[in-house]
């Protein structure tokens, strides 16, 4: 495969790894923001053609662009060149190869016309063909569209029948541009929720540094403390004394469990 010819846009990432618990949330907070979006949605409904689903993909979706991790594996199949795509598709001997490669770059074309779409007169500077039913789209809208009803029969292909994920990809080609506005509305709490879990990811970060700091600073401590204790009793020095009461004061602060007997030293 060639280099990623794909990104135009910088996808925001989450840095910091989450855990299960915050994975979940966040996709919970996704899923609901697709909701929301249909409902605020002019003309449309929940009852509309929204399968449960396909609100499901487009949250997980809507996550994993936002990893690191989910980025640099698709980005060596991502391409504009639709020959490329399908030369790329030709050379796989691998199925599910086939299949993936289809998807990644069906998902990216919809994220990059929705999410990262800055403003809806942008389409005017790409040339824009009729379908069917008369409706505008750009040539990466239709080629997302392609690429979806290829994947899903690719996904057939590879069990030798129909597949959840299929239908899946088959209904997001079927409704493609009303899954598409449904994004385009979700746009403000797809940044909103980047800048959330960001934040908190951070924090527990910071959180983990200090704990860190704490516990090797405390290894140090504790480690003079021994070194100074152990003089003591041997030489009985009396300046050592006060160096030893301040660090139990310090390893007390760093460890409130620790103890030690100060009248041991006389």
């Amino acid at each position: 495969m060639s280099e990623n010819q794909g990104q135009e846009q910088v996808i925001p990432r989450l840095y910091v790894s989450l855990s299960a618990e915050e994975r979940e949330s966040a996709i919970y907070f996704l899923l609901e923001s697709i909701l929301k979006a249909k409902d605020q949605s002019q003309g449309l409904t929940r009852t509309l053609s929204f399968d449960e689903d396909v609100n499901i993909y487009l949250a997980h979706l809507l996550f994993a662009v936002s990893l690191p991790e989910y980025q640099d594996m698709a980005a060596p199949f991502l391409s504009n060149n639709a020959e490329e795509i399908f030369e790329w598709v030709r050379e796989a001997n691998d199925p599910m190869l086939r299949y993936f490669i289809f998807k990644v770059n069906a998902d990216h074309l919809l994220i990059r016309s929705t999410i990262f779409n800055p403003d809806p007169e942008l389409a005017k500077r790409f040339s824009v063909k009729k379908n069917g039913s008369g409706d505008a789209r750009t040539e990466d809208q239709m080629a997302a569209v392609l690429y979806y009803n290829q994947a899903s029969r690719c996904h057939a292909g590879v069990y030798d029948k129909k597949t959840g994920v299929g239908e899946v990809l088959g209904k997001i080609a079927s409704q493609f541009d009303v899954y598409r506005q449904v994004l385009l509305n979700v746009k403000t709490d797809y940044f909103k929720f980047i800048e959330c879990f960001r934040e908190q990811a951070f924090q527990h970060f910071l959180v983990k540094l200090s704990a860190y700091e704490r516990d090797y600073l405390k290894d140090i401590k504790m480690e003079r403390f021994l070194e100074l204790y152990q003089k003591w009793l041997i030489t009985k020095a009396p300046e050592l004394k006060g160096q030893i009461l301040e660090l139990t004061r310090e390893l007390n602060r760093l460890d409130p469990g620790f103890r030690f007997d100060t009248g041991k030293l006389g």
